[in-house]
Protein backbone atom coordinates (compact mmCIF):
# COMPACT_ATOMS: atom_id res chain seq x y z
CA UNK A 1 0.00 0.00 0.00
CA UNK A 2 1.28 3.61 -0.83
CA UNK A 3 1.93 5.71 1.84
CA UNK A 4 2.96 9.24 1.06
CA UNK A 5 4.42 10.25 4.46
CA UNK A 6 7.36 7.36 4.05
CA UNK A 7 8.17 8.70 0.17
CA UNK A 8 10.69 11.85 1.20
CA UNK A 9 11.98 8.99 3.61
CA UNK A 10 12.44 6.81 0.47
CA UNK A 11 13.82 9.54 -1.48
CA UNK A 12 16.21 10.41 0.79
CA UNK A 13 17.36 6.41 0.96
CA UNK A 14 18.08 6.42 -2.97
CA UNK A 15 19.87 9.99 -2.77
CA UNK A 16 22.06 8.54 -0.68
CA UNK A 17 22.99 5.64 -2.69
CA UNK A 18 22.46 7.40 -6.14
CA UNK A 19 25.12 10.49 -5.00
CA UNK A 20 28.36 9.10 -4.59
CA UNK A 21 27.77 6.88 -8.02
CA UNK A 22 26.95 10.26 -9.28
CA UNK A 23 29.66 12.24 -8.53
CA UNK A 24 32.47 8.94 -9.48
CA UNK A 25 30.80 9.33 -12.77
CA UNK A 26 30.92 13.12 -13.20
CA UNK A 27 34.48 12.92 -11.93
CA UNK A 28 35.96 9.73 -14.53
CA UNK A 29 33.45 11.21 -17.45
CA UNK A 30 35.39 14.07 -17.86
CA UNK A 31 33.13 16.53 -16.65
CA UNK A 32 34.30 19.43 -14.17
CA UNK A 33 33.23 22.24 -12.60
CA UNK A 34 33.35 25.90 -14.26
CA UNK A 35 35.48 26.66 -10.98
CA UNK A 36 37.60 24.12 -10.58
CA UNK A 37 38.54 24.73 -15.08
CA UNK A 38 39.23 28.43 -14.33
CA UNK A 39 41.52 27.85 -11.34
CA UNK A 40 43.29 25.31 -13.72
CA UNK A 41 43.71 27.84 -16.22
CA UNK A 42 44.99 30.41 -14.23
CA UNK A 43 47.61 28.19 -13.05
CA UNK A 44 48.70 26.99 -16.55
CA UNK A 45 48.53 30.46 -17.31
CA UNK A 46 51.37 31.26 -14.18
CA UNK A 47 53.50 28.50 -15.38
CA UNK A 48 53.55 29.28 -19.15
CA UNK A 49 54.45 33.11 -17.72
CA UNK A 50 57.18 32.02 -15.00
CA UNK A 51 58.67 29.25 -18.11
CA UNK A 52 58.70 32.39 -20.20
CA UNK A 53 60.63 34.56 -17.62
CA UNK A 54 63.06 32.03 -17.62
CA UNK A 55 63.64 31.37 -21.06
CA UNK A 56 63.97 35.42 -21.49
CA UNK A 57 66.87 35.44 -19.18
Amino acid sequence: MFNPFNMTKDMKGMEKMVKPALEKFMKESGFVKKEELDRAVERIDALENKIAELERR
